[in-house]
């Protein structure tokens, strides 16, 4: 999936929706108001995700990258959601298992770089905690691992499932938050199947550095997607892209900005009958031994 650097790089679907979603924006401005107040309500008809549509082409034509966030944390935080945590479980095996375990090698491999210490593995976006569960089992040097999610409904049922457990902990509520609440050195901060895309450029900087000063001596590791022609040696910024209007970043140049070193890193495209075909999956694993 290409990048939206205007709103003529649109699927020809999305514009279409958008014409109509501004035409029923003019009939019915309430209606485009509380949409615009809460995008992803599961109540909205067809008329509301129309509307939902242009709000969302209308953002990339102005470039409000703040608009685009907003839309996404409600999404990710409504009952809306829910559907991608039922309809998506297969990615655990098909995409993750599949393709991107390598990454749990490289952190393995990187652990001493953390020096001597207890090592704890925080997730941001854990979801489901399939990938948590599994790395807590491949990577034994770690002592805890902890999931960080916005899905509150996701987190009860991680926390039911694995009630009893001395490595693995689920928290529900904002990253930045949780790692203010709980600094700690030797920290492995993890993302997998694209969480990142829903976060403002500038907001991961500061995450990152946030990170850094918290935890260090830290490693990074993510697996994010990235848009198909995203030229990550010319285009530092970030740019909307793919079916959510998400976040393509410059991941390396975003790291390495934020004071880390860059040790692994791939650089996938998806294949043909791939989700999301055709996309490509950044991966990456990076190291800070400074604060």
């Amino acid at each position: 999936m290409r990048a939206y650097r205007r709103p003529s790089d649109l699927p020809l679907d999305r514009r279409a929706k958008a014409f109509w979603g501004n035409f029923l924006k003019i009939l019915n401005p309430a209606l485009a108001a509380a949409v615009d107040e809460k995008p992803f309500d599961p109540g909205w008809g067809p008329a509301g995700k129309l509307i939902r549509n242009a709000h969302l082409a209308d953002a990339v034509r102005r470039r409000d990258h703040e608009t685009l966030r907003r839309y996404f944390t409600h999404y990710w935080s409504s009952a809306t959601s829910e559907e991608f945590y039922e309809g998506f479980a297969y990615r655990f095996e098909e995409l993750f298992l599949r393709h991107h375990a390598i990454v749990a090698d490289h952190i393995s491999g990187m652990l001493p770089l953390l020096g001597d210490g207890n090592v704890r593995l925080v997730e941001v976006g854990s979801g489901d905690g399939r990938v948590l569960e599994w790395l807590s089992n491949k990577l034994e040097a770690v002592t805890g691992f902890h999931g960080v999610d916005l899905n509150a409904r996701e987190i009860e049922k991680c926390r039911e499932r694995h009630e009893g457990s001395d490595r693995l902990f689920f928290h529900s509520g904002d990253l930045r938050e949780w790692l203010r609440r709980h600094p700690a050195p030797n920290t492995v901060l993890v993302t997998n199947g694209g969480v990142l895309e829903y976060i403002l450029h500038e907001e991961l900087i500061a995450l990152f550095r946030e990170f850094r000063s918290l935890c260090s001596p830290c490693l990074i590791a993510i697996t994010e997607s990235i848009g198909s022609d995203h030229d990550l040696q010319k285009e530092s910024e970030s740019l909307p892209y793919g079916y959510e209007f998400a976040f393509s970043h410059n991941y390396p140049a975003i790291l390495r900005k934020a004071g880390f070193e860059i040790r692994w890193e791939r650089d996938r495209p998806t294949e043909p009958g791939e989700e999301n075909y055709p996309v490509r999956w950044y991966q990456m694993v990076a190291v800070s031994t400074d604060p």
